[in-house]
């Protein structure tokens, strides 16, 4: 009986030791605040920045577009079930494809993806100190924008019709 306590306790410890010490990551809003993030973007876009040392003009302000917000939904959903952040989907798919998917006439994208950011503001943070994530913020190619999240996993997709 000793031993089996023992061995119970032993098994018990392991498991509460193992889990804390799994990598896990905040989770995000369910829903996103579209017109905290629209004002967030507009407002680096008005007044430009600099991403990772190369001064980036301001552009023109852009709108929110709920199609893009469907795709971005998609794409966060994907990576959520799939435990893997990347821009390409688990079937393959690119940004460019999953906007042809939900029917939207493009003529040029750009994609933003995160991981482990709990609010608007800390999300837009963290893509204004990467480079190439800077860049898609203040492409001024770009008319609309949507974000989404699912799990810990954000999207942030921009987009110009033709």
């Amino acid at each position: 009986m000793k031993i089996k306590f023992t061995l119970f306790f032993i098994i018990i410890s392991f498991l509460m030791i193992w889990t804390s010490c799994k990598k896990t990551y905040l989770e995000a809003p369910e829903t996103v605040d579209k017109q905290e993030l629209l004002d967030l973007v507009n407002k680096v876009r008005e007044n430009g920045c600099n991403c990772s040392g190369e001064d980036m003009p301001p552009v023109a302000a852009i709108v929110w577009n709920d199609t893009l917000t469907i795709v971005a939904q998609t794409h966060s959903d994907d990576m959520n079930s799939h435990n893997k952040l990347d821009h390409t989907g688990s079937d393959g798919s690119s940004p460019g494809d999953r906007l042809d998917y939900a029917g939207y006439n493009w003529t040029t994208y750009a994609e933003n993806i995160a991981v482990g950011y709990t609010s608007e503001q800390a999300v837009i943070d963290g893509w204004l100190k990467s480079e190439g994530h800077c860049k898609n913020i203040m492409n001024a190619n770009v008319t609309e924008m949507g974000v989404a999240t699912s799990g810990s996993y954000w999207t942030q997709i921009f987009a110009a019709k033709k």
